[in-house]
Parts: structure tokens; sequence; C-alpha cells
């Protein structure tokens, strides 16, 4: 690139002072982006476009990228710009979803290759007085394009190359000033809802570590979230709801591609911890955009819950009877039977999570945690409530709900059935508040405490399972009568099973009342 390309590329980059979201792009569709009505009826002057390279580096055993940094080193006239960018998070940090890595660093070249000295402090001890080698690069043009409102859409398209492999990328940067927010969300919601742009799983730089070594791109964040580095209720309930989400995205491909069953597993598990977020931080930050959340959250969550009963069902009591009764023929037909019922699951959950429906859930999950939408000062007991220490509002939250798991479980030995359920879904609640605030107590009472919760959850999830087969069985019978004996042996077998859950329960049970509550002093 040219002095004068790379001057105008600098002077095009988004400056406007506010928010920049980031979205990964069709690669399709990105010639054309610009062109899109709800780009083109906003766009203020011509679009500024250059070539653009962005070359990636590493030591030869990956120091920085286990470390969840990236150097990138752009070519910018005859030097070179070095940003060292954190692509996952550190332990306290908070990460966003929509939101691009935050620059660690940033050093002006001479030359192409990098300057670890300039970054010694910022380096970790396994990089210091490393080489670093470039690993795979992002090459393309890079367009900038003035909006309405100051905003500034820069779109980088490329291809990503490493030594052996290939594959094309895009990504958009808006950059949003306070006051056109609403207008820049609302734009990229409309491009979201035509399958343009999405909220992206991964970081550009861990796309390109992955493509050069072959391997599966490490998400943003997978698992329960991590509150340790809140001071506030408010600054708890964005962290929980960012990291969720990012979980929830990092779940979906492999819920879509129906191979694996803990894909749906995970997705449904970080939907689950989602809404009992949106729950138990309800007194800060209701209003009716998180509950229409909420609720969205809750439709997807029974679109995937039927894919995971077929896979529960399959691997579990299913294959347990085959191992019994052998090669039965009318259980191989069942079986067949399932595997074309659950085939039938995935599709629906394919087309859900590649659909416009879930995109735009991902896009608005992302926007609650860029701009929050409970109004700043018309409830002032909230707004006090979102102000006040972490750890005393997630203290009160966990003991009402483990005061409603006592109160559940009071007289357990005389508990029918719909009552040992209801006591089901109050330790699942404990289980996910304990998890969403457990990392702001002691480690060793939060690990017993959990441990014998969710073994209460577990043998009660048992004496479930003779419902959910009745269930499945019946969807069978629809589709196909005539399997009255292997119907019968299916939900015999599942009842029998059951029989013996209500006794772990109990023992279950008296072990959680023998556990101290993690977050008492």
């Amino acid at each position: 690139m040219s002095r004068d390309a790379a001057a105008a590329a600098d002077a095009a980059a988004p400056t406007t002072p506010g928010l920049t979201l980031e979205l990964v792009v069709d690669p399709a569709a990105s010639a054309r982006l610009f062109r899109h009505p709800a780009i083109a009826g906003r766009r203020r002057g011509r679009a500024r476009s250059a070539e653009a390279v962005v070359v990636f580096h590493d030591t030869a055993e990956g120091a920085l990228a286990e470390a969840g940094l990236a150097l990138a080193v752009e070519p910018r006239g005859r030097g070179a710009l070095q940003r060292l960018v954190r692509i996952l998070p550190g332990p306290g940090e908070r990460t966003d979803p929509a939101r691009p890595g935050p620059i660690l660093a940033e050093t002006r070249l001479p030359g192409a290759a990098p300057d670890a000295e300039a970054l010694a402090v910022l380096l970790p001890a396994s990089a210091q007085g490393q080489a670093l080698p470039a690993i795979a690069a992002a090459s393309g043009r890079r367009a900038t394009l003035g909006l309405a409102g100051g905003m500034t859409a820069a779109l980088f398209a490329g291809a990503l190359r490493a030594v052996a492999a290939e594959r094309p990328f895009a990504r958009l940067a808006l950059a949003v000033p306070e006051p056109a927010l609403a207008d820049g969300l609302a734009l990229l919601r409309t491009l979201a809802a035509d399958g343009l742009v999405a909220v992206p799983p991964v970081a550009l730089a861990e796309e390109a570590r992955a493509l050069a070594l072959g391997v599966a791109a490490r998400p943003l964040w997978r698992g329960a979230p991590d509150l340790t580095g809140a001071a506030t209720v408010e600054e708890g309930a964005l962290r929980a709801i960012g990291q969720l989400t990012l979980a929830l995205l990092a779940a979906a491909p492999v819920a879509a591609e129906g191979t694996d069953p803990e894909g749906v597993h995970q997705a449904r598990v970080a939907i689950r911890r989602l809404r009992s977020a949106l729950t138990l931080f309800r007194p800060a930050i209701g209003c009716a955009e998180v509950a229409a959340l909420k609720d969205r959250l809750g439709a997807l969550a029974r679109t995937l819950g039927a894919a995971r009963d077929w896979d529960v069902f399959i691997a579990g009591a299913l294959a347990d009877i085959a191992g019994a009764f052998g090669e039965e023929p009318a259980l191989a037909r069942l079986a067949r039977a399932a595997a074309d019922a659950r085939a039938q699951a995935y599709a629906t959950v394919r087309a859900t999570v590649e659909g416009a429906g879930f995109r735009l859930l991902a896009l608005d999950l992302a926007a609650v945690v860029a701009a929050p939408p409970w109004p700043a000062g018309e409830d002032a007991e909230a707004a006090a409530l979102r102000a006040a220490p972490l750890e005393d509002f997630a203290a009160a939250a966990l003991a009402r709900r483990h005061k409603r798991l006592l109160r559940a479980g009071d007289g357990f030995a005389q508990l029918d059935i719909p009552a040992l359920h209801a006591l089901r879904i109050q330790a699942k609640r404990m289980r996910y508040a304990g998890e969403l605030f457990g990392g702001l107590f002691g480690a060793k009472k939060r690990r017993r405490f959990q441990k014998a919760v969710g073994a209460l959850q577990d043998a009660l999830g048992h004496l479930n399972d003779t419902a959910v087969a009745a269930g499945l069985m019946a969807a069978l019978a629809k589709r196909e009568p005539g399997r009255a004996w292997a119907t019968g042996v299916v939900q015999g077998w599942v009842a029998a099973k059951a029989a013996h859950a209500r006794e772990d329960a109990r023992a279950a049970w008296e072990t959680v009342l023998d556990r101290t509550p993690f977050w008492q002093a």
C-alpha cells in the first residue's frame, strides 16, 4: 500500500467517540454490503477503500495465544502499526459480545518486523526473549464509509491465509456516537434480519490462529459465568449477560451440525443460565426489553429441548433396552423410528440456529450489554440497587433461592410426584444461582454445596424420565401406530429404573440439608 493510501486509510478509520461494535459479515455478501438500503439511506459521502494486510505473530510454542493474546502487525506506508490485542479474557476481565478485543499496546514500527522489546512488560513470561514469527495473515481491502449521525462503518474483507490453508472472512466495525446509538443498533438489526451480519463467537485473530494450526477456534467464552471482577450489581448483570450470550454462540454451530449431542446440551445450559441470570438480576434491571428477551430465550430452549430429549432417550434408556433384549425386531423398528424423529428435531434446530430470529436474539442480547435498556432515573430503588455492592446482592439472592428450596423439600418422605417435580425445579434454580454468584465466595464450601444440589437435581430428574419417555412414545405412536409392545417395554423399563431414583433423591436431599450455604460467613 502506498504512503498516500495508508494516510487515507488512517484518516478514514473510525475515530468518532462512543461505542464500536464488531460484527461478522457473510463473506459472499461483503461486496454488496454498503449498497444495502439500510446503509445506502444513511451514507454521507463516498466510501474510501484501500488494500489492507494484518499479519499475526506468535512464538513457535504459541505462548501469546496460550495467554489469550495476539500480536497483529499491519503495514502502513514505509512502516507498520503493531498492536497487542486480547482475544480471550483474562481472569476477572470483562468480555462483551459484538465488541472488539481491547488493544493492550500500540506501537509504530519502522518496518514490518515485530518489536517484542516494546511490549516486554505485557508479554507472558513464556514469550520473553522468544522470536515472534508470522503464523497467519488477513489480507484484502478495508473500506470506510461515513453514515448519518456521525457513525462510521469500516468493512475489512478478504482471505485469512496460512502456510497450507485459506478461507474468506469479512468483519464490519461500526463506530457509533452516543446520540446515534439507537439508530446504529437499528441499522445492525436490519442487516442481521437480512442475513448479512451476526455477532461473532470468536476473535478474528483466533480464527487466523486456528486456520494456521488446523484446529477449532477457541470461542470468546464457554461455560458458567465469572463475576469475580464485578463490583456493582449492574456490572455483574452486564458481565453475566455478555458471557452467557457468547457461550450460547459458541454452542450454536455444534448444535446446528447435529453430530455431537453436546452442542444442543451446552446451548440449552447456556440458555438456562442466562434466563436464571435475568431472573436473579430482575429487581435491578427489570424492564420490558429484558422480559421480552427472557421469553425469546424460553422459546429457543423449547426448540432445542425436543432434540435433547431424543438424544438422552436414544443414548440412555433405548441403548440399555437394546442391550437387554438383543435383536428384537419390534425394538429395532422403534429405534429406527426414534432416529428418524431425532433427525427431524435436529432439522428444526438447524433451521432455527441458522435463521434470522437467532441472529437477532444474539444481537439484541449484545445490545443490552452495550447500551442497557433499563431506564436510568424512573425507578430510584432499582437505580440504587444497580449501584450496590454485588456480593451483598448475591448473598441475599442466594439466601432467597435456598429458602425456596428448603420449603419445597419440607416433609420429603410424603412428597408426591408433582411435589418432587417442583422440588427438582427449585434445585435447578438453586444450582444455577450458585454457578452465577459462586465465584464471589469461597471455593471449597461452594463446590461441596453445588455438588450436593446437583446430585439432588439429577436424582429427581430420573423420576421425571417416565413422563418424558411416555411423551416420546406417544409422539411415535402418532407417526406410526402399532408399537404397543415396544413402547410398553420402554415405559416399563424406565419406570422400573425410576423406582430406585426416589431413594437416591432422599439420600441426596439429606446431603443438601447437611451442607452449610457457601455464601454465609
